[in-house]
């Protein structure tokens, strides 16, 4: 199964040159986190704009070929492991172990700190061509 991880925060929130890449990414079949709504939703929020967070929510709801896979208890030992093995922040170990468990195959994100992880192939985002 291939999975992308984060490509939806590039996607609604980055710079133009990050959303035209991660736009021409497709995936047959897609999982992330259903943490990438805290991720996605703290901007939108933050300024006071609840129309475009309960759009970005739709969205991901209604994204092509995503599913969203929920933060469990087992995910939550699998991003400790990745997190004490790496040393990645809380958010990236709970995505990176969502996609682990999930069987994923690739992983992309535009963050090279992912790149040290060896349980699975990481692509970052400014690698793609828009």
């Amino acid at each position: 199964m291939e999975i992308a991880t984060l490509v939806g925060k590039y996607h609604f929130e980055g710079r133009r040159r990050g959303r035209d890449r991660a736009r021409a990414a497709t995936f047959s079949e897609s999982e992330a986190s259903e943490w990438v709504f805290l991720e996605l939703l703290v901007g939108p929020l933050k300024k006071g704009w609840q129309d475009v967070a309960d759009e970005i929510e739709l969205a991901l709801l209604h994204f092509p070929n995503l599913t969203l896979a929920p933060v469990t208890r087992d995910v939550l030992l699998h991003a400790a492991e990745i997190r004490a093995r790496y040393g990645l922040r809380i958010p990236d170990a709970i995505m990176l172990g969502t996609a682990a468990l999930s069987g994923a195959t690739l992983a992309v994100t535009n963050d090279g700190a992912w790149g040290k992880v060896q349980e699975i192939e990481v692509l970052l985002l400014r690698e793609l061509k828009p």
